[in-house]
């Protein structure tokens, strides 16, 4: 069943261009719309059915729409400590005691957020002025800082957005697995739901074809003379009832296609036929290797080991913010005029300052502070519980998998053996029939029980494999299985 999905897309696209000639004509009315599909019919294998899927199937396009957006997440906050550059342009024409005068301001600013939360700002200006026939122009420029020794500082505390953010982009991650793995697992239970459809409708048009048979014989009986015509009422209700068990079962391929067909987002008047047989094949599985590896590889537990990281991040920040705000504070400015002044009035006073000090804020009476610690604290406790609940319903989920698939491949052997027990009781009836020895009703009632046991093991088999599959979920090992590497 291990197979490489990529080398089929080939393949599956000259599928979908047979669906896609289709004929457009079709009746549109609700009361003579065709009942079966048109058009050529199409093997489709399993494997396939599963590329197809990967690539058209609508629920996965767009989960890969919206990783765009969350790729783009994780981008900005990888910013962080990047500079951010701000220009500035202003323009303006003053008029004052008949004197116009026209000023243009150009600003650029520059900041940067070191990863231990230091601050840092240059800012630049040029100022350009012109009146009565004079220009001046003056510049001024600058740099201050301002580093954190308390609240805001260190590197854990600034570290934490963007390990928060990294955080969730695993999780973005871990959901896309998590649908790709659910879908693939959808179409694989939808495939087989059409293979059992389309078994049921061959054993029951094999079952009409021998009722059909039986009669025949038994009318050249009533013929001859050796059995009573009322005999044959019994016979044909026993047809009767599979032409209704045909229909039934052509009936229920007919909604099985068309919910494989949707999942594929394929036309839905696609003549597709599952083509791969169905018999289980007994598989061990170490109930013990089993728990061990589900524990560590299934998506959700992941998820939420990456969601109780991103707790214990915003508790460190939330327990940072209650910290008093002290820093080191410090600032250096030039400014000169270039030309001379308009009207007299310098743009800039000319000069250098600096200073340096120490900025010291205590909250006092806001409890905003001590709730979001409070809630944060509370939110990870909570994540702590959720992870072990999760890891305790895992473990009993797995369990329950691997219990299913012995006691479902266990169901297989007892239908196989029943399925050919009520073959050999049929033509043991029917050999004691031809020497009448044996009663038409007894021939019909080991028929019935062919019929019986046949749709058993069909069932079972179907069963164990659907089982396997399941097991495969809750392991989380759907996409390893099926040897599916993420585009992302």
């Amino acid at each position: 069943m291990v197979i490489a999905i990529m080398g089929l897309l080939a393949l599956c696209g000259g599928i979908v261009a047979k669906a896609q000639t289709l004929p457009l004509n079709a009746p549109t009315s609700p009361y003579n719309a065709p009942q079966v599909p048109v058009g050529p019919r199409i093997q489709l294998s399993l494997s396939e059915a599963v590329a197809l899927g990967l690539r058209d199937n609508r629920t996965l396009q767009s989960s890969y729409l919206s990783r765009k957006a969350q790729r783009f997440d994780l981008v900005v906050a990888n910013r962080r400590f990047m500079p951010r550059l701000d220009i500035a342009v202003s323009t303006d024409r003053a008029r004052n005691d008949r004197v116009s005068t026209s000023t243009t301001t150009l600003e650029p600013t520059a900041a940067w957020l070191s990863p231990i939360g230091t601050a840092v700002q240059f800012s630049w200006s040029r100022i350009s002025a012109r009146g009565e026939g004079q220009k001046a122009t003056g510049e001024a420029s600058g740099v201050s800082f301002s580093q954190p020794l308390l609240k805001g500082a260190g590197l854990a505390v600034n570290q934490a957005p963007v390990r928060i953010a990294t955080l969730q982009e695993d999780i973005y991650r871990l959901n896309l697995k998590t649908s790709v793995s659910d879908t693939v697992s959808n179409i694989i239970f939808a495939y087989r739901t059409l293979v059992q459809a389309q078994e049921q409708e061959r054993l029951a048009q094999a079952s009409l074809a021998r009722s059909e048979t039986f009669i025949s014989t038994n009318t050249a009986l009533v013929t001859a003379g050796r059995m009573a015509s009322a005999d044959l009422i019994q016979n044909q209700a026993d047809a009767a009832n599979q032409r209704v068990a045909s229909l039934q079962a052509q009936q229920q391929t007919n909604s099985a296609r068309l919910g494989l067909l949707r999942l594929l987002a394929l036309d839905l008047r696609t003549n597709i036929e599952a083509a791969d047989p169905i018999r289980g094949e007994h598989v061990e599985v170490d109930l013990d290797k089993a728990i061990a590896l589900g524990l560590n590889g299934r998506m959700d537990i992941l998820s939420q080991r990456k969601v109780l990281e991103q707790a214990r991040q915003t508790r460190l920040v939330a327990r940072n913010n209650r910290l008093w705000d002290v820093s080191v504070t410090g600032a250096v400015q030039d400014r000169r005029n270039i030309n001379t002044s308009v009207g007299g009035i310098d743009l800039y006073p000319a000069g250098t300052n600096s200073t340096i000090g120490l900025q010291v804020k205590i909250p006092f009476g806001d409890y905003t502070l001590k709730q979001a610690d409070v809630q944060a604290s509370v939110a990870l406790e909570t994540a702590e519980l959720q992870l072990e609940d999760l890891r305790q319903a895992a473990e009993a989920q797995i369990r329950d998998a691997v219990a299913n698939v012995e006691t479902s491949w266990r169901q297989v052997e007892a239908a196989r053996q029943a399925r050919d027990l009520a073959g050999q009781a049929l033509d043991f009836a029917r050999r004691k029939f031809n020497a009448g020895r044996a009663s038409n009703f007894e021939v019909l009632s080991y028929e019935a029980g062919l019929r019986i046991a046949e749709n058993q093991e069909l069932a079972a088999n179907i069963g164990y494999l659907n089982a396997l599959t399941a097991l495969d979920q809750q392991l989380g090992t759907t996409l390893d299985t099926w040897h599916i590497n993420l585009n992302d």
